[in-house]
Parts: structure tokens; C-alpha cells; sequence
């Protein structure tokens, strides 16, 4: 069964219900995005390795906060990572 982006951001808004879970999940795209901004603005690679490595554990760790989410997460991120900027953009900007 073919996935449509409606339904992927659907399951991205389930597995971020929980207040916690959401502030901290954005916290942690604030943090990649701007270690990446910064990477790109130094030139150097390891700093923008260092601002998601920082933001992907903060990411990481707000699925805590709602137990059996992570995996998913992180699955789905793999598959789609296109739809899941796209997504998480909605999400906290609250636009879809």
C-alpha cells in the first residue's frame, strides 16, 4: 500500500501529541538547523555535524515524553526524509 503525504503527516501529528514531546522535538530542529546554518556560514563541516548530532539527542530524548514513538520517528525520517521536513515544518509553523 502506497503512502500519501496526508497520511504521513497524520501519523508525524500522533506521534507528537504530547506537549513535551512537541516543544522539545522543535527545540531540536531549532538546534540542527541552526548547527547546520552555522556549519555552512563557518565552513566547517564539524560544526554542523556537532548542531544535529546536539539537535538529533534533544529530538530524540522528547520521545520520552511519549513512550513508543522513537522508533517510529526515526523510521519514517529514513523513508521519507523529504515529507518529514516538509511535515515537521507544518507542524510547528501550524500550517496542514
Amino acid at each position: 500500500m502506497k503512502q500519501s503525504f496526508g497520511d504521513y503527516q497524520s501519523q508525524l501529528l500522533r506521534r507528537h501529541t504530547n506537549r513535551t514531546t512537541s516543544a522539545l522535538s522543535t527545540v531540536g530542529d531549532a538546534v540542527m538547523l541552526g548547527g547546520v546554518a552555522a556549519g555552512v556560514l563557518t565552513r566547517r563541516a564539524p560544526v554542523a555535524m556537532v548542531g544535529v548530532t546536539i539537535g538529533f539527542a534533544i529530538a530524540a530524548t522528547a520521545h520520552l515524553f511519549q513512550p513508543g514513538t522513537l522508533r517510529d520517528e526515526v523510521g519514517a525520517v529514513i523513508r521519507h526524509p523529504i515529507w518529514s521536513v516538509r511535515a515537521e515544518s507544518n507542524r510547528v509553523f501550524g500550517r496542514g
